[in-house]
């Protein structure tokens, strides 16, 4: 995706600004810990091949897929937006979402600030490889709902 077709994308969902590098990285560690925690357990990697979202595709993590993960995406009514590309050609940002983006065909992950759910774009989308949602608490075991 080219950054100026991302950028418009984003500038049409709302309002947003960019994260800094050491930001950018901490975010999507967290992401890691909140879906690849199993991976890690087992293989003392946080990601499966060149993508995180591998961790989905490679059943180390629960996730919809396809249409259904699309339903339960657009389910969502976020504040607060974090997407984090693949590429560090493309900005990660903070978003603050009037309606919810959309990035098909592009390896790039939408979560709250939380990490509470995830949705994972990926260029395999048109082939029925993704995009992926998923749930902290269903992918996380160590994690439990709070009580309130």
């Amino acid at each position: 995706m080219h950054v100026t077709d991302y950028s418009h994308e984003l500038s049409r969902c709302g309002s947003f600004e960019e994260l800094p590098t050491k930001e950018r990285w901490s975010l999507m560690q967290a992401w890691r810990r909140a879906y690849a925690g199993a991976l890690h357990a087992a293989t003392g990697k946080w990601t499966r091949g060149e993508f995180d979202w591998h961790v989905f595709s490679f059943h180390r993590a629960p996730a919809y897929s396809g249409a259904r993960a699309l339903e339960a995406y657009r389910a969502e009514r976020p504040e607060v937006l974090i997407v984090i590309p693949h590429s560090e050609a493309l900005p990660a940002v903070r978003l603050h979402p009037s309606r919810l983006p959309e990035f098909p065909g592009t390896d790039l992950y939408i979560f709250p600030p939380d990490c509470a759910w995830t949705l994972a774009f990926t260029h395999e989308d048109a082939s029925g490889l993704g995009p992926f949602f998923s749930r902290r608490q269903e992918a996380d075991p160590e994690e439990t709902p709070s009580e309130a």
